[in-house]
């Protein structure tokens, strides 16, 4: 889950710098409206300037220019104010104006000068709201002397989403915001309205909402996102991806392996199919045999409690040794039979794939943990005869992970992970040479 969250998609928000100098200043008009509302917001007498708007209005519903100016006074007034928590209802007062003139301009046989004006003060507006959002968070100065820079971040781009309430990319920063603060509810609210704006949606818009479903372990919800995302983009195997960890991680294995199960039969030579079956299934063993490792913990404790015991209390221990029994013999036992799916699908991977360095190398992590997984065993049990063939199997297995960790040192003899993988095997296995020189090509000995 968490290498979920740490692969993530990270959406940092970017600069947008619009000028429009003169917007409203340099255009002449003889209208006295016009200019005395000008005047008036030029020389901050906001009150006066709506004032007047609103008297005209009155006297004209009707009157485009009216409404306009009255969205202009509001969103100037706006920002006017120190606090940007306090200038939303003004941006919303401001938002309406412009949307009645806008439809009254609409109504016309031709489209006013006004009409091009009114889109380009919106953009303005949610520009300006919009960048000091992101400058709180790219300007380590400014980030730095804010209480509680996020907040503040996060009401300007409330501003500018009221302003301009059509602009996906404020929902998206908005969205990274939130999860910043670990508001994860919050974070996948604002950017299932900003999936809404996108016509279409891209693979990482998907990808991120589907990540944040899975953050949550609401796994429906992160199905749902993916298959929606695979539909759109059916060549994209990141889908079959979280939705295979999506069913593996709400118990559903067998569902995660029916999944790509059935992909891999419509497309049997695809690699990159495979490759997900075999590491999805992969990380349900890691999640099982670590539960395993506590359970033989707990086993131990109750064996050596077990040796100052008499009667009911020795009998109850027992009993709990034996429900231990039959817990560990049942996860071992899925621990084998998914393990055996990794390894067919990761080997196919590794033919179709003869030169890749990951498959070879996951591959050789399976076998490295499987033979740790059959030492433990070798550890917890009181029969010798069984210790014997746990360990023999346990060798195997690193020998087995030997092959592919050579394979992969071979495609990539400059990558030192390979080598200490391959150190840690040969020293296991007493092969103190190649242990040696694996030491050497890993960097261990500088």
């Amino acid at each position: 889950m968490n290498d979920i969250i740490t692969n993530m998609k990270s959406y940092k928000p970017f600069l947008l710098i619009i000028a429009l100098a003169g917007l409203f200043w340099a255009c002449e008009t003889t209208d006295p409206f016009v200019n005395e509302v000008q005047l008036s917001i030029f020389t901050g007498d906001y009150e006066t300037a709506l004032a007047t708007a609103d008297q005209a209005i009155e006297t004209n519903p009707e009157n485009y220019v009216a409404h306009y100016y009255r969205g202009i006074v509001l969103a100037a007034q706006a920002e006017s104010l120190e606090e940007p928590s306090e200038r939303r209802s003004y941006y919303a007062s401001a938002r309406e104006s412009f949307e009645t003139s806008r439809a009254l301009m609409e109504g016309l046989e031709e489209r006013p000068e006004e009409y091009a004006e009114l889109n380009d003060a919106i953009v303005v507006y949610w520009a300006d709201e919009y960048n000091a959002g992101v400058n709180y968070q790219t300007d380590d100065s400014l980030f730095n002397v804010t209480p509680d820079p996020l907040r503040v971040s996060l009401a300007h781009f409330y501003n500018a989403a009221t302003i301009n309430p059509d602009s996906a990319m404020t929902f998206q920063v908005m969205s990274s915001t939130y999860f910043q603060l670990e508001e994860v509810e919050n974070a996948i609210r604002t950017y299932e309205q900003a999936m809404s704006l996108l016509d279409p949606p891209l693979v990482e818009d998907y990808e991120y909402l589907a990540s944040l479903f899975l953050y949550q372990e609401r796994f429906d919800e992160a199905i749902r996102v993916s298959e929606e995302g695979l539909e759109a983009y059916p060549d994209e195997s990141v889908f079959v991806q979280f939705m295979a960890d999506a069913y593996i991680q709400s118990g559903e294995q067998d569902r995660a392996i029916s999944l790509v199960e059935d992909l891999i039969e419509s497309d049997p030579d695809n690699p990159t199919y495979r490759r997900v079956l075999g590491t999805q299934i992969y990380q349900s063993v890691d999640g099982i045999t670590a539960e395993v490792a506590q359970l033989y913990e707990r086993q131990f404790d109750l064996r050596q409690a077990a040796r100052n015991q008499r009667g009911e209390e020795l009998d109850q221990t027992q009993a709990e040794i034996a429900q231990l029994d039959r817990r560990i013999d049942e996860m071992e036992s899925r621990i084998d039979e998914l393990t055996l799916v990794s390894v067919r699908e990761m080997t196919r991977v590794t033919e179709l794939e003869p030169e890749s360095e990951s498959a070879h190398f996951i591959l050789g992590i399976i076998y490295q943990n499987r033979a740790a997984n059959l030492f433990d065993r070798r550890n917890n049990t009181t029969d010798n005869e069984e210790a014997r063939d746990y360990d023999e199997r346990a060798r195997e297995n690193l020998r087995e992970a030997l092959v592919y960790y050579e394979k992969a040192a071979e495609i990539n003899p400059d990558n030192a992970e390979n080598w200490q993988s391959l150190y840690q095997v040969y020293v296991t296995l007493g092969m103190e040479d190649e242990a040696e020189e694996a030491m050497r090509r890993a960097g261990f000995d500088d």
